[in-house]
């Protein structure tokens, strides 16, 4: 297990503690097996989908894996972390517009990033 794998650590615990396998888990979050296995070892650091796929799977909130959240994430600005609160709160409807809105500007930064190149 890697140094620091807080969140790996905390997703294992809550995962046993519901009686779930890390099959059991993939399966209700629509993830691979062996996604569960690398981000419970430290090995593998989930994107926000497969991050979000996790808690809703658990039952759970951004909130109540918060303070070992900066340890999945590069990015430890609190703006940052805003949003990924407000997202995981979000229902699915919101959280489509919301992708939309992201493939619109990615690529308008594609766009951009090939004119000046």
């Amino acid at each position: 297990m890697t140094k620091n794998n807080t969140f790996g650590e905390k997703l294992k615990q809550i995962r046993l503690s519901k009686g779930l396998s890390q099959a059991k888990l993939a399966e209700m979050a629509d993830v691979h097996e062996k996604h569960i296995s690398k981000i419970e070892t430290g090995r593998f650091h989930p994107n926000f989908e497969t991050l979000n796929k996790i808690l809703k799977a658990l039952d759970l909130k951004l909130e109540d894996v918060e303070n070992d959240i900066i340890d999945v994430s590069t990015n430890t600005n609190p703006f940052y972390i805003k949003v990924l609160q407000i997202l995981n709160n979000s229902d699915e409807q919101e959280l489509e517009y919301y992708y939309s809105l992201l493939k619109t500007a990615q690529k308008g930064s594609d766009i951009f990033k090939n004119k000046f190149k």
